[in-house]
């Protein structure tokens, strides 16, 4: 028997309210997210992934609207995973969360607050994993994390605290470039300091680097206008060119190389 016009309409309506509804809340099942599962969805507003293992490639890259995300099971989240989710202002990453792949959370400029489980067995952060987010003001990292990669953490201007933690040896290039930083006592233990990693940050005033430090790429504090002293009490085995601008004093043995490298470039220098 044909159905009538009405009767059809009255079908289609729940149809398209749940299709919308599905749009606002994703709810993940066993297993791996598809990658771009939710790309480019403008209406999406919560992520449950609670039973998921892994958030592929752009799984919701360019979701506007997202505003929460549960990651109780997650343990990787691929490249771009989460970039560009602009309404996204807090996450806490699972305690299993082992990879954190290139720009995962890049680019959203309202993330206030990224929580790290201290136990977490995660030792690379990848490069630009959240470049761009402009409002991060709280940071916890892992306790086992082994190196912060190129431009993680790439113009976080509101960044004005971080504690290393102890395993801590590198810091990759621009790692920290133009973030809000303003004192920084890196941890015993770190043996590199890549290219410009704290690059413009203008409001770091002082810098305390350990004897652990075997290399100090170049600029690495070029552009802290407000940088007033570098201390540094050994000699790196290598140290690049324009460290620091000249108005920062660096603090070293007499006799040092670091005493000769600040004689070099005209830099003020005061004994420890």
């Amino acid at each position: 028997m044909q159905m009538r016009k009405e009767e059809c309409l009255e079908t289609v309506k729940p149809t398209r309210e749940r299709l919308k509804e599905r749009d606002k809340h994703y709810c993940a099942e066993n297993g791996p997210v598809p990658a771009r599962v939710m790309k480019n969805n403008p209406r999406l507003q919560a992520a449950d992934l609670c039973r998921a293992t892994s958030v592929k490639e752009e799984a919701f890259m360019n979701c506007d609207a997202l505003r929460t995300v549960r990651l109780e099971q997650v343990r990787t989240l691929e490249r771009r995973a989460f970039c560009h989710c602009r309404r996204l202002e807090e996450i806490v990453f699972p305690q299993i969360l082992e990879r954190l792949d290139l720009q995962t959370f890049a680019d959203n400029i309202r993330l206030k607050r990224a929580v790290f489980r201290k136990e977490s067995p995660l030792t690379v952060l990848g490069n630009e994993a959240f470049s761009g987010c402009a409002a991060l003001q709280k940071l916890q990292l892992p306790s086992k994390l082994v190196k912060i990669g190129r431009r993680t953490f790439y113009k976080c201007v509101s960044l004005e605290e971080i504690e290393f933690p102890i395993t801590l040896r590198e810091l990759g290039p621009e790692s920290f470039y133009q973030c809000g930083l303003r004192e920084l006592e890196l941890p015993e233990g770190l043996l590199v300091i890549g290219e410009g990693a704290f690059r413009k940050c203008r409001n770091l005033e002082y810098v305390y680097v350990p004897d652990t430090v075997r290399k100090i790429g170049k600029w690495v504090f070029h552009g802290c206008e407000n940088l007033k002293v570098l201390e540094i009490n050994h000699d790196p085995d290598e140290v690049g060119e324009w460290i620091t601008n000249k108005l920062c004093t660096i603090r070293c043995p007499k006799g040092s190389r670091m005493e000769e490298y600040a004689r070099n470039y005209g830099v003020k220098v005061e004994y420890l």
